[in-house]
């Protein structure tokens, strides 16, 4: 009888990893499925990888490694990640923290004198979260951005009263750090985060060399500047999957220096994108990154211990979608293939002409619905406005904004975030009373919009417009 009970415990124990291996394999068979389709569709072309419990269960590399198809991705391609790269400049900044070499409570002043008396002002951890007010930057090397900031008289808010993502904000981090560890950042680079974590990847500064990189382009195989800027991270699929492990287990900073990473300023992006951290556990952690035809995801679920990481050199903006598919697949729920992006299809013809990229964005939503993704249509026009504005047609970015709200009239929230991109327009364009007018619509709408409110104290401080505007 002991011996029957003994047999058919393991005969139930086999039966069930066999059942369960069965299942993993069909979830397997789903995945490579939807990154087979979107890769057909047009919206994927590049790497990924899905983690579970610490263990890669897929990875691929699926299209071109550059505008001429003759190359193949591989598991060596390294992808430009945009915004990820600016969480090691921030991580960097906390480890100097944890080392006694800084506060980021001091003034930036105290590590860089030179800076002209605004340094006073700011705060370390005002860079951190992008309530420095330093103004929105287009330079491209170490001597530009520090040419620019010597010659900038005036910040464009008090700091800690709102939000700029400008990219002054990292080039000072970096800076501060190079200060306070006495080597340059690339070298900091690599002797606290690469070489420990045995990461391959490099600053490329100032020119790609490196064979493998993934070489960017469009939907039309145009070739695209590869070159993001001084400074741009470019890593490979295993790069990105082990500074995420790293992150999320606390190996290179502890939990209260992630903990400060994870603010942010009134629902703004933080350090570390959306991060959500409960008690001593780091429960999310999602950050995109993008520029020039790459971008990159990287998702971690540490409540399900789930890691997805998709990076690609055609940029379509389907990451997201595609994490939520994949996602669904290992829930095993209902998925779908993204469609096209409307933002991606539709930009470049407003800049060109306007009245035609109108006209065309008319057309495909009468006559082309099925073919693209209408469900974020509020978003791609946030997207194509900034488009414009980055490209300093304001007028043409008002136009958009505008055909937002008629978009999203039911939502106060979004209308209130398209005026306060109106604000910007006009702030940019030096019509300083219009731009008042408009975040003062954005605060009626919503009081807890932050900037709205910022612009407005400091437009009022400087006597920019009136106090009826108040």
């Amino acid at each position: 009888m002991i011996y029957f009970i003994r047999h058919f415990s393991i005969l139930l124990i086999t039966s069930l990893s066999f059942s369960i291996a069965i299942a993993q394999t069909e979830k397997i068979k789903r995945i490579d499925s939807l990154i087979k389709a979107a890769n057909e569709f047009g919206i994927f072309n590049g790497n990924l990888l899905v983690a579970k419990e610490g263990k890669i269960i897929y990875q691929k590399e699926i299209g071109f490694a550059d505008n001429t198809k003759t190359k193949s991705l591989n598991t060596e391609s390294r992808f430009a990640i945009g915004s990820i790269t600016k969480e090691f400049a921030n991580v960097a900044v906390l480890l100097m923290q944890e080392k006694h070499k800084l506060s980021i409570e001091d003034k930036v002043s105290k590590y860089l004198p030179q800076l002209p008396s605004w340094a006073d002002k700011i705060q370390i951890k005002q860079l951190l979260d992008y309530t420095s007010g330093l103004p929105s930057s287009n330079a491209d090397s170490d001597s530009s951005y520090m040419s620019n900031l010597m010659k900038l008289e005036k910040l464009e808010f008090e700091p800690g009263t709102s939000y700029n993502y400008s990219n002054d904000n990292i080039f000072l981090q970096r800076k501060i750090v190079e200060k306070q560890s006495g080597m340059n950042f690339d070298v900091f680079m690599d002797n606290y985060f690469f070489k420990p974590l045995k990461m391959s990847g490099v600053l490329i500064n100032p020119m790609i060399t490196n064979t493998e990189v993934a070489q960017s382009f469009d939907n039309d195989f145009n070739s695209t500047t590869t070159y993001q800027g001084n400074n741009e991270l470019y890593l490979t699929l295993a790069d990105l999957y082990k500074w995420s492990e790293a992150i999320d287990h606390y190996q290179i900073i502890n939990k209260n220096s992630i903990r400060e990473l994870s603010k942010n300023f009134a629902g703004n992006e933080s350090s570390l994108g959306l991060v959500k951290v409960s008690g001593d556990s780091l429960k999310l952690h999602v950050h995109q990154g993008s520029g020039n035809n790459y971008e990159a995801l990287l998702y971690s679920d540490g409540e399900n211990r789930l890691t997805i990481i998709l990076m690609t050199n055609n940029q379509n903006f389907k990451v997201n979608q595609l994490k939520d598919a994949l996602v669904s697949i290992l829930n095993n729920k209902p998925y779908s293939v993204p469609k096209k992006s409307i933002y991606l299809d539709i930009r470049k013809k407003l800049f060109d002409n306007f009245d035609q990229g109108i006209a065309f964005y008319t057309n495909i939503k009468v006559a082309q619905k099925e073919k693209y993704d209408w469900t974020n249509e509020v978003v791609d026009l946030y997207s194509t406005g900034k488009y414009l504005m980055r490209r300093n047609r304001f007028e043409d970015a008002i136009k958009i904004f505008h055909l937002s709200v008629l978009v999203d009239l039911k939502n106060a929230g979004g209308i209130s975030y398209a005026y306060t991109l109106i604000g910007e327009c006009y702030l940019k364009s030096s019509s300083e009373q219009m731009a008042g007018i408009y975040y003062k619509k954005a605060l009626e709408l919503d009081s807890t919009n932050k900037t709205a409110e910022g612009m407005i104290k400091q437009l009022l401080a400087e006597k920019k417009i009136t106090s009826s505007l108040n």
